[in-house]
């Protein structure tokens, strides 16, 4: 005797009888509230990008498909980096976050998690993903993203922006930019530098200190010589200031 013959069973969410068509998945994406794009690399420009991009930026699909450079020029300048790493690489596991401009000038913060698409060859063809409008990650109780004029510090991830650049930080430079950073204008002293450098307000003579303080200059400054964002404030300390 054979084995019992199983009937078949409709997938779980569809009805029997009932198909799920290319149109009904369309209707579906055009629906949601995030934005759902495909980005050709070559030639660049977007295949495809859905309605909801009018309301988070004011400008409609036509307007992104009519313009091959739209993916780098929705982004913040100071922000385009990431995104010229992530057309770069394809790098898609954790979502970036960036600010977009909107038609009318104002900014938006938004969530972007991508998925790298690869031919046969492990070239990359395109970028596919959901953008997602978020509140401002620089406000709240526990920040991740620090703006501070044209420096852009994610707290989380321990990457700097400059003036729209990646700029690399040895760990305790890292922790002296943020340092600075946490209160613009407000002079931190070498005992505090030192403090949350080593543990220890043991300063010495301070050559230590200012190692470190023009190693962070020559990395964060358009001239290390002549510092218009990290200013020596004798005989007390440093401290970051805005005027640059």
């Amino acid at each position: 005797m054979g084995a019992p013959v199983r009937p078949r069973v409709a997938p779980r969410g569809i009805r029997a009888g009932k198909t799920f068509g290319e149109h009904d998945l369309l209707r579906l994406v055009e629906r949601a509230p995030d934005i759902v794009f495909r980005y050709r690399l070559k030639p660049p420009g977007y295949e495809f990008i859905s309605r909801a991009i009018l309301r988070v930026t004011g400008f409609s699909p036509a307007e992104l498909y009519d313009d091959p450079a739209s993916a780098l020029k929705l982004v913040h300048h100071d922000d385009r980096a990431i995104v010229h790493d992530l057309l770069a690489r394809g790098t898609g596991r954790v979502p970036i976050v960036v600010r977009w401009m909107r038609k009318d000038g104002s900014v938006v913060w938004v969530e972007q998690r991508s998925t790298p698409i690869f031919n046969r060859s492990r070239e990359l063809l395109a970028i596919e993903g959901i953008v997602r409008e978020i509140v401002d990650p620089t406000i709240g109780s526990r920040p991740h993203v620090r703006v501070v004029g044209d420096v852009r510090i994610d707290l989380d991830r321990g990457r700097v922006l400059v003036g729209g650049h990646n700029v690399r930080l040895t760990p305790s430079e890292f922790r002296l930019l943020v340092l600075l950073t946490d209160q613009p204008g407000r002079v931190v002293s070498r005992a505090a530098i030192m403090e949350a450098l080593w543990n220890s307000s043991h300063i010495g003579s301070g050559r230590t200190c200012e190692v470190h303080i023009s190693k962070l200059r020559a990395k964060v400054e358009h001239e290390a010589h002549q510092p218009g964002r990290i200013e020596t404030v004798r005989g007390q300390g440093y401290r970051f200031t805005l005027s640059a």
